[in-house]
């Protein structure tokens, strides 16, 4: 059954890649070489910059709203919904003015709540790409309540506006009246822009994936939990991501730290089982722990992967 599982998750992976290619074709032939050369760089994390986005919105004559509706297929290609298969798909607007895809990841064999819906991962994306902070996500389909909320922690004001294909615009507050959020619990940020912690390891380590996992956890949104953690992997073609800890006011819809760093791997069209090796960085004293969590998701979605956990000083 686990051989079988494994070859269709593969299987749903290499289509997935094809498909991105296909679900372009409502584009020019200008902007699908745009896309590719977007999507070919190795440094792909699911951001298309800004330059690139003045360009597809000029080659298609259409808004940056437009736009953003435009590319969901793109983004809803890269899904990894083996449970459901339910293919999701999101597009952020960052302050910047780069685009960022997201694409929902499920993972079998675990709890539900581990899933990463789309709309969390086009903000991861953004999140780990530094960004000041997102103003609208176009979504395939409306955002469900817990997706409102992970956008709460992220527009904390609730401007933030949610296009759906065929509808008009809405404000979060629209789609979240009387919400609760960081300000319920003292705070006056959220998740952007990102701040940066000065940590440190309790051993010295001179490994890249280590310290990239490091500047993860350095980077980690954990007002709630004091609990700051990071994630790098690598793949076998040596491209190597890596995710923070994001936390939610409402604790259930935050994002651990490798679903995080999945978010991109997803996005630049990787294949679950070409996960060579994972680290985790995080405090040994801390309230809570990813171990565990990790791990299993890591059994499940490439369970040859080598794992190692190294903790803060």
């Amino acid at each position: 059954m686990k051989v079988t599982r494994r070859k269709a998750m593969a299987a749903m992976a290499a289509a997935g890649m094809m498909n991105a290619e296909q679900d372009s074709s409502g584009l020019s032939m200008d902007s699908k070489l745009a896309l590719r050369n977007v999507f070919s760089n190795r440094q792909f994390r699911g951001r298309i910059e800004p330059s690139t986005v003045a360009v597809l919105m000029d080659n298609e004559k259409l808004s940056r709203d437009a736009l953003m509706v435009k590319l969901l297929p793109i983004a809803r290609s890269h899904a990894h919904p083996p449970l459901s298969n339910y293919f999701v798909g999101a597009v952020a607007s960052g302050n910047s003015g780069s685009l960022y895809l997201g694409q929902n990841i499920e993972i079998p064999g675990n709890m539900l709540g581990l899933a990463v819906h789309a709309e969390q991962a086009a903000i991861a994306n953004a999140y780990m790409s530094n960004e000041g902070g997102v103003v609208a996500i176009a979504v395939t389909a409306a955002p469900c309540g817990h997706c409102r909320q992970f956008l709460n922690e992220v527009s904390l004001e609730m401007t933030m506006r949610v296009l759906i294909s065929n509808a008009p615009a809405m404000l979060l507050s629209e789609l979240l009246p009387k919400a609760f959020g960081p300000k319920d619990l003292g705070l006056a940020k959220g998740a952007f822009p990102v701040e940066r912690a000065s940590l440190s390891l309790s051993s010295h380590s001179t490994d890249m994936l280590v310290l990239e996992a490091l500047k993860a956890a350095c980077a980690s949104h954990s007002p709630y939990s004091k609990s700051p953690s990071g994630v790098a992997l690598a793949s076998s073609n040596d491209r190597v991501f890596a995710g923070s800890y994001i936390e939610n006011a409402a604790f259930n819809p935050s994002l651990p730290p490798l679903e995080t760093a999945l978010a991109g791997y997803f996005a630049a069209g990787a294949e679950a089982g070409k996960i060579q090796r994972t680290v985790l960085v995080e405090g040994d004293q801390s309230g809570i722990s990813h171990l565990v969590t990790t791990k299993s998701v890591l059994a499940a979605i490439a369970p040859a992967a080598r794992f190692e956990r190294f903790s803060l000083a």
